[in-house]
């Protein structure tokens, strides 16, 4: 899911802390909330941003410490713009697609963009969950299951969510 994304998350990540490899993954699940990048991607990826002169590293005993270079902050600060920019052409044409939608869905999906925005993992407290509910409603609609009793749990348990109001 977030692996297209490794590069920008491991730069925002060090933008403003030293991180061993391993300390960089494990900040990363800590961040995500269930995002765990692989050896195999990270150490590579900390290569390259070392051949492009956006990261340096520090080495202590037996430890090296990565941390973004002046240019690499550079580098980052390029990249939230344009982020911001995208986000805010979202949430216009959101705000126009909501005229016409749900007005639950229009709270939701703000929400979601202005936490992406602020540089923010949008419901990161629930994203385990999210996560599973997503793929189990997916893989059994996709395999044919019977469609009526996937309606039906959903309805139950919206009406269950609504009820903790």
């Amino acid at each position: 899911m977030m692996t297209g994304y490794l590069r920008l998350i491991v730069m925002k990540t060090l933008a403003n802390r030293r991180l061993s490899g391993y300390g960089l993954i494990k900040q990363i699940e800590k961040d995500t909330g269930t995002w765990k990048p692989s050896f195999g991607s990270i150490y590579p990826l900390l290569d390259k941003l070392l051949k492009e002169k956006l990261v340096e590293v520090e080495v202590q005993g037996r430890k090296k410490l990565y941390f973004l270079t002046n240019e690499g902050k550079k580098h980052l600060h390029i990249i939230d713009k344009s982020k911001n920019t995208l986000v805010d052409k979202l949430i216009a044409t959101w705000n126009a697609f909501g005229k016409i939608t749900d007005k639950r869905e229009m709270g939701f999906m703000l929400e979601i963009f202005n936490s992406l925005k602020k540089g923010q993992l949008p419901f990161k407290e629930l994203n385990p969950e999210l996560n599973e509910f997503r793929a189990t409603v997916f893989e059994l609609y996709t395999t044919g299951k019977d469609k009526k009793k996937i309606k039906g749990v959903l309805k139950g348990t919206v009406k269950k969510l609504r009820a903790i109001k």
